[in-house]
């Protein structure tokens, strides 16, 4: 933990090997369960407002409307391991060496994201499905908020100064 003490930027870069191949084994499990994400999205909500608006009211072709009880489970499964994964991976990237405002920016976009992630199946679902369009911008800066953080974690435990 001394580690992390420092006032130095980039405390990530002078850690010992075992501990940055630690945190750099965790970046990349992470980058890959944000890429089935990703795919997960794009099989169920597709690309338009349409299709993700079918998927949590239900269409006329292929889904059935979600219940209660399914928005309930995917709320506490993602208020759950979300804000985790955005507590690690926002740790290890406010160690490193960007700067104060992106490290802001980054982590408050990201955590907004997150927000609206949770909150658009039940608007959706209960109120209008016009929200639709809104699912891809936001899984966009949530994973780019994600992905964002982590690149510059990554780098800094290489050493890199970019």
């Amino acid at each position: 933990m001394k580690d992390f003490q420092s006032k130095a930027p980039n405390a990530l870069a002078r850690l010992e090997p075992g501990a940055r191949a630690l945190y750099a084994a965790y970046l990349v499990l992470t980058t890959l369960g944000l890429l089935t994400a990703a795919l997960l999205h794009l099989d169920g909500l597709g690309t338009s407002g349409a299709t993700a608006a079918g998927w949590w009211r239900g269409d006329d072709i292929a889904t059935y409307a979600k219940s209660y009880r399914q928005l309930a489970e995917l709320t506490h499964f993602h208020l759950f391991t979300e804000p985790v994964a955005l507590l690690v991976v926002a740790h290890l990237y406010v160690l490193g060496s960007d700067t104060p405002r992106r490290k802001v920016v980054a982590i408050v976009a990201t955590a907004g994201a997150i927000v609206l992630q949770v909150a658009l199946p039940w608007v959706c679902t209960y109120l209008t499905g016009a929200v639709g369009i809104l699912f891809l911008p936001v899984h966009i800066v949530l994973l780019g908020g994600f992905g964002y953080m982590i690149a510059r974690a990554a780098m800094d435990l290489r050493g890199s100064r970019t």
